[in-house]
């Protein structure tokens, strides 16, 4: 079934279009037809939990439980970096407009795009500098070692840890992390537990401030 689906709406839902946490393997095969590519790990099952749907740039993944009826465990937009243009098609039958943002939007860039409910939303930064958005059951992960590796020493990384979300100027920071993936996970619970590593924490509100950003405009709870 071909359908045009929303980027935004994702980040704001975690559906993507008719695809939801709740599916199971079957409902995905029904939607969007046979994946491209597929994983299997015979220590688990004998047959793929893990399918992918290819596109030019990123790929869409699932990931599925072992016991059945296989619901999803997460699904995500991998190598969402290489997102370009306003559209993005995923296997034959899914159409994704970008809604402005891509490979080469900031965190906030994110955040200002009106998807989050700004109460909900809570960002974490990593000791390593990387950063993630998590809002619901979405979670946007966004790396730039490299660049932070060679503009920063270990000195500086520490302080800018150490006073993540307070009187902190992150703005060259914030333009040196691109996203990662993005994930939709059928737990609320696993957006929170994938991230276990030592990090810091700021609400939304104390991010864009940190950038001297106005506040984003009104958005509705997903």
């Amino acid at each position: 079934m071909r359908q045009i689906v929303s980027l935004k709406h994702f980040l704001s839902t975690g559906q993507l279009g008719t695809i939801f946490p709740e599916m199971t393997l079957l409902d995905v095969a029904r939607t969007l037809g046979a994946p491209q590519d597929f994983f299997i790990n015979k220590d688990v099952r004998a047959f793929p939990l893990h399918w992918g749907y290819d596109s030019d740039g990123p790929v869409l993944e699932f990931n599925f439980l072992p016991d059945p009826p296989h619901n999803i465990d997460w699904f995500q937009i991998e190598s969402a970096m290489a997102l370009n243009g306003d559209f993005c098609r995923f296997g034959r039958e899914l159409l994704l407009t970008t809604d402005g943002l891509t490979g080469r939007s900031t965190p906030s860039d994110f955040l200002k795009s009106g998807a989050f409910d700004e109460a909900a939303t809570v960002v974490h930064l990593s000791q390593s500098l990387q950063l993630t958005i998590i809002c619901g059951r979405i979670s946007i992960h966004f790396d730039g070692a490299g660049d932070i590796e060679d503009a920063l020493d270990t000195a500086e990384k520490e302080a800018i840890f150490s006073n993540f979300g307070r009187a902190l100027d992150f703005k060259a920071i914030d333009a040196l992390l691109e996203p990662v993936d993005i994930y939709s996970h059928a737990e609320l619970r696993h957006a929170e537990s994938d991230h276990v590593m030592t990090r810091a924490t700021c609400s939304m509100t104390a991010y864009l401030a940190m950038l001297g950003t106005p506040e984003p405009p009104p958005t509705g709870k997903p």
